[in-house]
């Protein structure tokens, strides 16, 4: 038999559709292969799949079975397709029937008794579904609130692998978690910090407003002890109020990189990055393989502070000249 189910693989912070086709067919010698361009992780998603399936209380399916990622052509990382790889296992072995697999789209990692753990990018893949016109997404619990913040599409929190299959097959009734951008901004957009902390030095906190109020670049001078970090740890609090729009663009470049706070599953304050001077200059601008969101794309909406400037390496400070010139990264 062959299933089909909707998934995402993320690349930077952008979500792009995967389509998981599974087919079982009967042999005499059972083999599990597993075609598309996968990275390692996703390799060793199949180990983690089968004994999902049996410490879930299913059967594995002792056939010949191909597990198909497609397009080809695309690399998946991560582990993210754990859940519907065994989705559609258990549906192409005739476990479960479900005529649900076209309106939704699955991601999660799962544990090796089914739980399911949650992924990076959860924002990221919402979006996607709603663009590609999908009627909603699973997810792990975790992610719900994140995912969530999209408010056009029902985000199915699942807790198993037995959640998920009893959801598709239609013996269990899982409700959409609500949407609550408004709370979430309320919940979460308070700072640590104060402006109102700073007592005296009124020529740098006057020009820290001007540099807030008109989003210039500011170069300070002092010696040690003088007032400069702490100044500029402060400078977000003085920031124009994140707007929704910048938030979710702030939340997907965290959450692509697993950089959310635990319990937060938006950002709803003006983020603050002062990398060490040692930095390389993928982790200021990003790259690598896969490209990856660096300290520029982190402080995005907020702050970059170069603490102790002249110990930076030169060749670093020059990658920042594009960035600065184009206001948008290019690697």
């Amino acid at each position: 038999m062959l299933a089909k189910l909707n998934t995402f693989s993320l690349l930077g912070i952008q979500a792009l559709p995967v389509e998981v086709e599974v087919d079982v067919s009967g042999t005499p010698l059972p083999k599990t292969m597993l075609v598309g361009l996968p990275e390692q992780a996703v390799k060793e998603s199949i180990h983690r799949v089968e004994r999902a399936i049996v410490n879930s209380g299913f059967l594995r399916p002792n056939d010949r079975v191909v597990i198909n990622l497609a397009p080809a052509e695309l690399p998946k990382q991560a582990a993210s397709f754990d859940l519907p790889i065994s989705l559609g296992l258990l549906a192409a072995s005739g476990q479960y029937t479900s005529d649900l697999f076209a309106q939704y789209a699955v991601v999660g990692e799962l544990a090796l008794e089914g739980h399911t753990r949650p992924i990076k990018g959860a924002l990221s893949m919402a979006m996607a579904a709603r663009d590609q016109g999908l009627k909603g997404l699973l997810v792990p619990r975790e992610n719900a609130s994140e995912a969530a913040v999209v408010a056009e599409i029902d985000v199915i929190p699942v807790d198993s692998l037995a959640q998920a299959v009893g959801f598709f097959a239609g013996t269990v009734e899982i409700l959409p978690e609500p949407a609550g951008l408004e709370q979430l901004f309320d919940e979460f957009s308070s700072y640590l910090q104060d402006f109102a902390d700073v007592r005296g030095q009124e020529m740098a906190k006057r020009a820290l407003s001007i540099a807030a109020a008109g989003a210039h670049n500011l170069l300070m001078l002092g010696p040690p002890g003088s007032g400069k970090t702490m100044l500029a740890k402060r400078l977000p609090t003085i920031l124009p109020k994140l707007p929704a729009e910048e938030s979710i663009e702030t939340t997907r470049i965290y959450s692509s990189l697993g950089q959310m706070k635990q319990g937060q599953p938006l950002m709803a304050t003006r983020p603050f990055r002062a990398p060490h001077h040692t930095i390389s200059n993928a982790g200021l601008v990003g790259g690598g393989n896969p490209p990856a969101p660096g300290e520029i794309s982190l402080a995005h909406n907020g702050v970059l502070f170069l603490d102790e400037l002249p110990e930076f390496d030169r060749r670093t400070l020059e990658v920042m000249r594009q960035p600065l010139e184009d206001r948008i990264v290019t690697i």
